[in-house]
């Protein structure tokens, strides 16, 4: 596995719960879709800034846990600063 795969695997349960949470809302956003390919593609540091603004363009919440796990793995990539542009709003405390 590579040096990525845990970070990989950390941005797409991120990806997976927004993306459950979207459709049980009765939203299909392909923009997810595309998140998920670009962990796929090895391009991590795209896929989180794409997720922040997917979330922010569609008012998609994020947990304070999913935020949390988001922002370990933007650090582990030296790429945290990328998390602090989700809008405050979006984040759901317990």
């Amino acid at each position: 596995m590579s040096a990525s795969g845990p970070v990989d695997a950390e941005i797409l349960a991120v990806v997976d719960a927004v993306e459950r949470r979207a459709s049980d809302r009765g939203e299909a956003l392909p923009a997810l879709r595309s998140v998920r390919n670009l962990v796929v593609n090895d391009e991590a540091e795209l896929a989180i800034d794409y997720l922040v603004n997917t979330a922010n363009a569609f008012g998609l919440p994020l947990r304070q846990d999913e935020h949390e796990q988001l922002m370990a793995a933007a650090a582990r990539l030296d790429y945290a600063d990328a998390v602090t542009d989700l809008d405050p709003r979006l984040l759901q405390r317990p």
